[in-house]
């Protein structure tokens, strides 16, 4: 972190000039009565719950023999209004650490306020209600749930982190799942930082200010003085005066974020102020730029010893590699057999990671370990076996696009490898057992990858490699009394195939087929299955069926509707407006 070079340092004094503060939009447990007798929010009538203040502040400070340090505050308040809304009463925080430095959460304090014979009746959270749970290498996630939530509660929470990351910038969401009647911001930053603000979303802003303050630290330091037999020590003072941005964001009223159909996740279109550090430039100092390049980004994990040493070292895989490619000659095979070793012999953890968290030895053993693991092990092994393979940094849908202008590692959360077969760039994921080696899993499907190579660094588009297809086969027989009877046959290729491995072998034969004859309406007499296991080939079921009430006479004539399955029975676009 940055420190100014001067002295020992006995006093630190930080003066702040024409500042004109405002106040806060709300004080914390100042609970107004008509906030507490609220059943329901006028402008959403459907609302299981409403953000009724959301506000945060981020400001960047000199400390003492520290540098600068970025602190944040956030006081939020939430109305419940029916039992669906009780889930806004578990939150969640999260603190970034890297190497030595991790940010330091204070000040928690979260209320549930109840309505109990006219008087507001408070329940606080006990210390010992919060929990940490690790998220992945660089992220921890403090935990908890408000006590005694119900409908008609309202609930409050407040709490400050301190960071030496000031390229944390906090990023602010406008939007929610749920309405928000009112979402504040506020941002102070020392001249000596320049962030870029990225905007996202259709919401507008109803203040959108930004100002200065003049500041200056003054410094005093103590030395001693020992020359012509004098004795004592000299104080002198030092001023740096600098100028501070002020920034003022908030929103009104803004509605709930509904999701769409086929969309990858809410952090992709709900309006939200992102930041990115820039720059930085201090006094006598030339500037130091942050953004970085994927140059650079490829270079650092390349170097990283969780990451690309991992794949060049990592031996002990030296003897797995020639018992799987064993009696295989093309690179081809080389390839389909180590995935398929890596495949059987590791399962996936349910972790998204771009690194791995120690080594790759101890998932190995384990036969257990994350995205991250799973596919550098795989990676490895196919260089091992002298295959043109490389990890791809990915994001996946429910992370969020990634944004090619802006070369932050961030921006990924898993890990996939990429080979190269006759001249073609083939993407590979073994954490699914359930797809073939040319599929990525959907998860997958997102933009695009940026692959981590000595030789050939750069983008490769995630595109399926192969297209969902069901193939239906219908031969049915309509009796006089509007039954059909008969055989239907499908035939699942790709994401398809998938779907329906996953729900076969998770609920058993039986099951399944209670499940399909009970979807359809269909009296089941006989079933078969072929290819379940074999994910190379498409897998088919074939059905004996007697479907009843199905057709409908009078007048001598049948009416039938011959989309026996997969009818369309509404329209999956429901919003009046479609904003995204």
């Amino acid at each position: 972190m940055k420190k100014f070079p001067f002295m020992s340092l006995i006093v630190v004094l930080l003066a702040s000039f024409n500042t004109h503060a405002q106040k806060p939009p709300i004080k914390f447990g100042d609970i107004p009565m008509d906030q507490m007798k609220m059943t329901r929010y006028d402008k959403d009538s459907s609302a299981a719950a409403v953000i009724l203040a959301d506000y945060g502040e981020s400001k960047i400070t000199y400390t003492q023999g520290l540098g600068f340090k970025l602190y944040f505050e956030r006081l939020t308040r939430i109305k419940i209004l029916s039992k669906d809304g009780l889930e806004w009463a578990n939150f969640e925080i999260p603190l970034y650490h890297r190497g030595k430095s991790n940010e330091k959460m204070s000040g928690l304090k979260a209320v549930t306020y109840n309505l109990e014979d006219g008087k507001i009746v408070q329940s606080k959270l006990k210390s010992d209600a919060v929990f940490k749970e690790e998220r992945d290498a660089n992220w921890d996630i403090m935990k908890a749930t408000l006590p005694n939530v119900k409908e008609g509660s309202v609930i409050e929470i407040t709490y400050q982190t301190m960071s030496d990351f000031l390229s944390n910038l906090e990023d602010w969401e406008f939007q929610r799942t749920i309405p928000v009647v009112w979402s504040e911001y506020r941002a102070i930053i020392p001249e000596y930082y320049l962030y870029e603000k990225l905007m996202q979303g259709y919401v507008p802003l109803t203040i959108n200010e930004q100002g200065e303050n003049f500041s200056a630290i003054v410094i005093t330091t103590k030395e001693e003085r020992g020359d012509r037999g004098l004795h004592g020590n000299e104080i002198t003072s030092h001023r740096i005066d600098f100028k501070e941005a002020k920034f003022r964001w908030a929103s009104r009223d803004v509605p709930a974020f509904m999701a769409e159909p086929h969309m990858t996740t809410y952090r992709d279109y709900v309006s939200k102020l992102n930041f990115e550090l820039s720059s930085s430039q201090f006094p006598n100092e030339a500037p130091t730029y942050y953004g970085g390049t994927w140059e650079s980004l490829n270079d650092e994990f390349l170097k990283s010893d969780n990451f690309g040493q991992l794949v060049q070292g990592s031996g002990f895989l030296n003897k797995s590699v020639d018992e799987a490619v064993a009696g295989k000659n093309s690179p081809a095979e080389k390839i389909a057999a180590i995935y398929s070793f890596v495949k059987d012999n590791m399962e996936w953890d349910g972790l998204y990671r771009k690194y791995a968290k120690e080594d790759l030895k101890q998932p190995w053993e384990s036969k257990k370990g994350s995205s991250a693991e799973i596919n550098l092990i795989l990676t490895s092994m196919l260089q091992k076996a002298d295959i043109k393979a490389n990890p791809v940094l990915i994001s996946t849908r429910s992370h969020g696009f990634v944004r090619e202008q802006s070369a932050i590692s961030s921006q990924f959360n898993y890990v996939i490898c990429a080979v190269v077969v006759d001249g073609k760039t083939v993407l590979l994921d073994a954490t699914e057992r359930s797809l073939p080696m040319n599929i990525l899993p959907e998860r997958c499907l997102n933009g695009q990858g940026y692959i981590i190579s000595k030789e050939t660094p750069g983008w490769v588009k995630l595109n399926p490699g192969f297209k969902s297809r069901t193939v239906t086969s219908i031969d049915l027989t309509l009796s006089e009394d509007g039954k059909l009877s008969g055989k239907v046959n499908f035939s699942r290729d790709g994401y398809d195939a998938l779907e329906m491995r996953k729900s076969y072998l998770l609920k058993g034969e039986a099951d399944y087929l209670k499940a399909l004859a009970a979807k359809h309406n269909w009296e089941l007499h006989k079933s078969e299955f072929e290819n379940v296991k074999k994910i190379s080939e498409p897998v088919k079921e074939g059905h004996e069926v007697t479907i009843a009430e199905y057709a409908q006479g009078g007048g001598g004539i049948i009416y039938l509707n011959p989309i026996i399955t997969n009818r369309m029975v509404e329209n999956p676009f429901k919003a009046e407006k479609r904003q995204y």
